[in-house]
């Protein structure tokens, strides 16, 4: 089945390219999980294109604290996410289409993914 895909960080992965999603547990406890909290790595999946090799990532995935650090400074941030993330899922599917999006109020591009399951998961 076909899934559309929306995340908060640009990731313009092109159509025919497989990727790997992975989103991460909710650490809080049952009783305390009310909303979504803001900039936590469990609000938006990480996207692996495995044919290019690039990781795209939300700066909660690859950093403590959820901490986006100084725009005006290069970040040194991981080729992965931080290890202490519980994988919640890990789903591979093929992009069937792409969209970015400027969100000019918050000076960033969101991306929406339409990905078609790849055969071998579809049985």
């Amino acid at each position: 089945m076909e899934r559309s895909i929306a995340v908060n960080y640009p990731a313009a992965i092109p159509v025919g390219h497989v990727v790997e999603l992975t989103r991460f547990a909710d650490p809080r406890p049952e009783r305390k999980r009310r909303g979504v909290g803001d900039s936590q790595a469990y609000t938006v999946p990480v996207l692996h294109d495995l044919d290019t090799g690039i990781r795209y990532m939300n700066h909660a995935h690859a950093s403590i604290g959820g901490n986006g650090g100084n725009s005006f400074v290069a970040n040194r941030y991981p080729f992965e996410p931080l290890a202490e993330l519980e994988a919640a899922e890990v789903w591979r599917g093929r992009v069937l289409a792409c969209t970015l999006v400027m969100v000019e109020g918050l000076e960033n591009q969101h991306t929406v993914l339409r990905l078609a399951p790849l055969e071998e998961d579809a049985r």
